[in-house]
């Protein structure tokens, strides 16, 4: 994956957009002790250029104080009537706290099961999915790195790390023929078969708390835009060059910076 793959890819945007152009992402994300997770994912989806973010969370009020443009509301296990409304759903970030009720597993495990939407399944939530059936033509999106790919495949870091290729079909033939983003030097993007696509940028800066949770919501807000034609795993492949091309960009100035600093240039260095 190189940047002249992606070359025309993005529409220009009209005079007369709107925000309802543009999708709508969902993001259930956050607990006690981990809602940061949310706030990252959430702002990350904001620099994909969707139109609309929405946020449904355990932890309700820090991630609320801290988010402006997008929507945040309190986990209920009513909100599938609300999610219905969106046109991609991420899951995972920060699902690890102690204030994660049973609802909200099972209503990851049927979205998982019938939404017709796209979802980007991330952390704790991708040990919730595994071996679980998807509907025929779903769009499903799983971003493990080694140690949660190991668990999902009863295995070790290393000996996924030892053959990624084949770790990655594994991990996508145990969950339901998803996409599969195998994080870690070299990011992997396939199918339990077919090509695999091999990611060109990224730097060591990138292996630090947080950086998971951007590169799941801004996937999350690129599969949500209704105005790009390519075809899913071409978006995501997108996604993924993009997050680390921004690594790189600010790698060149400064090797010692922060997620905020990665968000910033998610959103700045590139037109969405």
């Amino acid at each position: 994956m190189e940047e002249s793959d992606f070359q025309n890819f993005i529409p220009k945007r009209t005079a007369n957009a709107h925000k309802g152009i543009f999708g709508h992402v969902g993001i259930i994300a956050g607990s006690t002790g981990y809602h940061g997770a949310a706030i990252l994912a959430a702002r990350a989806a904001e620099c994909s250029g969707v139109g609309l973010v929405s946020v449904f969370t355990p932890a309700y009020a820090p991630v609320a104080a801290q988010l402006q443009s997008a929507m945040v509301h309190p986990w209920d296990e009513h909100v599938v009537h609300t999610l219905s409304a969106c046109t991609a759903i991420v899951i995972g970030p920060g699902l690890a706290g102690p204030d994660v009720p049973e609802s909200l597993q099972r209503v990851v495990i049927n979205l998982w099961r019938e939404s017709e939407n796209p979802i980007v399944v991330d952390a704790s939530a991708l040990e919730w999915i595994g071996n679980e059936p998807t509907p025929d033509e779903a769009v499903r999106v799983v971003t493990p790195h080694p140690g949660e790919a190991a668990r999902l495949l009863d295995c070790t870091p290393g000996k996924v790390q030892a053959n990624r290729q084949l770790a990655l079909r594994a991990l996508s033939a145990t969950c339901g023929g998803a996409l599969t983003i195998l994080k870690g030097r070299h990011t992997l993007v396939g199918y339990a078969k077919g090509p695999i696509q091999i990611n060109s940028t990224g730097t060591p800066r990138l292996a630090q708390g947080g950086s998971g949770d951007v590169l799941a919501g801004y996937l999350g807000g690129w599969l949500a835009r209704k105005d790009l034609q390519q075809a899913p795993h071409d978006i995501a492949a997108l996604g993924v060059w993009r997050h680390g091309a921004a690594a790189d960009h600010l790698s060149i100035y400064d090797d010692h910076w922060g997620m905020d600093d990665f968000i910033a240039a998610l959103g700045r260095v590139f037109d969405c």
